[in-house]
């Protein structure tokens, strides 16, 4: 198989699918530019073996949340996607349960809301308003994540030839025995595969009907606590074995009726059967001063007001997902406020 993943097709055609959305880039052009030669020397290196991966570069993000990304060049990019689309994703998602919703083909976090919702809704046919949910949370997910048992992993599911190919990209990107930096296609498919039999003894196992995953963050609902609370034990019982431990502050079993907070949501289950989805306040927050820095910014010539009101309405549509109607239509008065001086009319706020 693997002479599938270094012939000139698949990485031409693995080329074309990584310039997408960052065909601007100077690394980018550079290597489309000449995408036929390039991908034919590419080729003939992975065939005769003396292929050699660039270094990596790594570098700090603060949105959602702090973390260490690396950078890989892109011809490196061009062999992994080829590597990833061919054997690796069809190969390890093949047993995946259906409610395992992150970086699959048809899937998603809109999907993923969409589904908690259809389970909060069949749950009250059956149970009426009054459950559970567990809410379970890993910590450290992807720094904690073994190297021995990630291997492990990927040579009990791939061909030899596949799976050397996959353990010497990992080897080469990341040193030491514990921990990975997300920012390659070949971690993310070891973070949704990670999960993989802990996701078919939830469902088999313990038999949780409305269980649903996005990477490390799922939620079991139940009509029974204790029932929970004996998951709970379970679960980490599981996740000991993957050498994981559970995030004891975010993991909780709490009443339906307080909200499940999920993928910035919070999904509550009314007494008549409706399922009220409300953004997370700290978006909200942290919206708000986004937009007054891109203010600040496109004030000073650094950015056009243009991609300033495209970001906006990007967001706005992400919040218009819950029942916020009165949210939108204050934030809109807000955004309205931020350019009252720049539109030539009195800003309220000043004598």
């Amino acid at each position: 198989m693997i002479e599938t993943i270094t012939d000139f097709e698949h990485l031409y055609e693995s080329m074309n699918k990584c310039r997408r959305g960052v065909g601007w880039k100077d690394s980018v052009m550079s290597y489309t530019l000449n995408g036929i030669e390039r991908n034919l020397k590419l080729e003939e290196k992975l065939k005769d073996g003396t292929y050699t991966p660039s270094p990596t570069k790594a570098f700090k993000i603060t949105n959602p949340k702090p973390r260490d990304i690396i950078s890989v060049s892109f011809r490196d990019r061009v062999y992994q996607r080829s590597l990833n689309d061919n054997a690796l994703y069809p190969t390890m998602t093949n047993s995946f349960i259906y409610d395992n919703w992150a970086c699959q083909k048809g899937k998603g976090t809109l999907k993923c809301r969409e589904r908690l919702k259809e389970f909060l809704r069949v749950y009250y046919r059956k149970y009426g308003h009054v459950g559970y949910s567990l809410q379970c949370d890993i910590r450290g997910y992807y720094p904690n994540m073994s190297h021995e048992i990630t291997e492990a992993m990927f040579r009990a599911k791939l061909p030899q030839d596949i799976a050397d190919a996959t353990v010497a990209v990992l080897r080469n990107q990341y040193d030491g025995d514990m921990g990975y930096n997300p920012g390659s296609q070949m971690i993310q498919i070891a973070g949704i595969s990670m999960l993989d039999k802990l996701d078919h003894y939830i469902k088999e196992r313990l038999h949780i009907r409305y269980y649903i995953r996005y990477m490390d963050d799922f939620i079991l609902i139940h009509h029974d606590p204790k029932y929970l609370s004996e998951c709970r034990e379970a679960i980490r019982a599981k996740l000991r074995e993957l050498r994981f431990q559970l995030h004891e502050t975010k993991t909780r079993i709490y009443p339906l009726s307080h909200g499940i907070p999920f993928l910035g949501f919070r999904f509550t289950l009314t007494d008549t059967g409706k399922v009220v989805v409300l953004i997370d306040p700290k978006r909200v927050k942290a919206a708000r001063k986004k937009y007054v820095r891109l203010a600040a910014k496109c004030r000073k010539g650094l950015i056009p007001r243009e991609s300033v009101d495209v970001s906006w309405q990007c967001w706005k549509q992400h919040a218009s997902y819950g029942n916020s109607w009165k949210l939108i239509q204050r934030l809109d008065a807000f955004y309205r406020d931020l350019w009252r001086d720049d539109d030539g009319l009195q800003n309220p706020h000043t004598d």
